[in-house]
């Protein structure tokens, strides 16, 4: 069978299960199974063995599963990095990559400032790791509780071979020493538990519940990250954290009353106020 034979049968298989974007689905799935890249697949059309047809009818299956294509093609991609994932890490959101943005606007304070940024919640690294390939001069340091979420995070740092960050398996800031940063990053958990039992089975039956629960109110890690980051964070230190829909008037509050001035906050592309950017203020 040629590889387009393949790719229109996918098609059709997804389409009748109503599957958004099928076209891409496939093609990802069938350059994933012969290990080219899509320009080959389009000016070659190649044969596929009986074992390569094997392999993308099984991963078609585990897809008509609801099981997520990121998980199935063992990587996404995030900032222009190569982002290793599979099930027991959080599948990194485009909406996240805005807080890379904007530390990246303010490479140049960090970098005057002592250049060391600490991510918790790291998760696939893909925050930590965007920032280090970006800010090279920076050494940034990960840390999440998930030993599965660390092994990928370490697995992607080889991929992309980005030698300024390091991950640490612990429970936010109890692997530290008295460390100061310049800078602290986040993408806590922020979903409220009741709430993740209604997500898209994509979500639910398959990503991290861990990586998903903020608590009943969805923000248990702001209070405790928030509660503590004085301690690990220079003075006028600057902190990025993502937010979930409706939380940024209580993230506020929670981090005025830890004494930090609210710097910015940014929207995303649905209008949701998506990163808050915090300062260390002094008193």
């Amino acid at each position: 069978m040629k590889a387009f034979d393949q790719i229109k049968e996918i098609v059709r298989v997804l389409k009748e299960q109503n599957f958004d974007h099928p076209e891409k689905q496939a093609e990802d799935i069938v350059c994933h199974v012969l290990k080219i890249e899509k320009i080959k697949l389009y000016t070659q059309n190649p044969d596929l063995t009986s074992e390569q047809a094997e392999t993308i009818n099984f991963l078609v299956k585990r897809r008509l599963k609801k099981e997520p294509l990121q998980y199935i093609l063992e990587e996404c991609e995030f900032y222009n990095i190569r982002i290793k994932v599979g099930q027991g890490v959080l599948i990194p959101r485009p909406e996240t990559e805005i807080l890379v943005e904007e530390v990246i606007k303010r490479k140049d304070l960090i970098i005057n400032r002592g250049k060391t940024i600490l991510d918790l919640c790291t998760g696939s690294g893909c925050i930590a790791l965007a920032i280090a390939k970006n800010i090279p001069q920076s050494k940034v340091y990960g840390i999440d509780l998930s030993k599965r979420a660390i092994f990928y995070a370490n697995e992607t740092n080889t991929l992309n071979n980005i030698k300024n960050a390091s991950f640490i398996v612990g429970n936010l800031f109890e692997p530290l020493k008295k460390k100061l940063f310049t800078c602290i990053t986040a993408n806590p958990p922020y979903i409220k538990t009741e709430e993740i039992y209604t997500l898209q089975s994509e979500v639910k039956d398959y990503e991290p519940f861990e990586a998903l629960n903020g608590g009943a109110d969805g923000l248990q890690f702001y209070r405790e990250i928030l509660k503590r980051a004085k301690e690990y964070l220079i003075n006028d230190g600057l902190i990025f954290l993502e937010l979930g829909l409706g939380q940024a008037e209580t993230v506020k509050d929670i981090s005025k009353s830890n004494g930090f001035e609210i710097i910015k906050n940014v929207k995303d592309l649905a209008g949701i106020e998506r990163v808050m950017i915090l300062k260390n203020r002094v008193v």
